[in-house]
């Protein structure tokens, strides 16, 4: 699936929320891509390491591993 920074998605623990950073890990050690690059816009089909931080609809933010991501409402299907 296709993700782009704001992306509303829904993730596995439950939560759904808007997306503000999509990252790519460049060392297989850095699972959390803390030190990889930021990007706009992922295909998840690529199975790279990375992770996605979204802020949820209380404004409280969150991250999680791209594999975690359920489902994509792409922005401009958001009403």
């Amino acid at each position: 699936m296709r993700i782009k920074v704001d992306d509303k998605i829904k993730v596995s623990n439950g939560l759904e929320g808007t997306i503000y950073n999509i990252s790519i890990a460049l060392d297989y050690h850095d699972k959390k891509a803390e030190y990889g690059i930021e990007v706009q816009t992922y295909d998840t089909e690529l199975d790279y390491i990375g992770t996605v931080s979204y802020e949820d609809e209380s404004k409280r933010l969150h991250w999680t591993y791209f594999n975690q991501i359920l489902s994509v409402i792409p922005k401009e299907d958001i009403k």
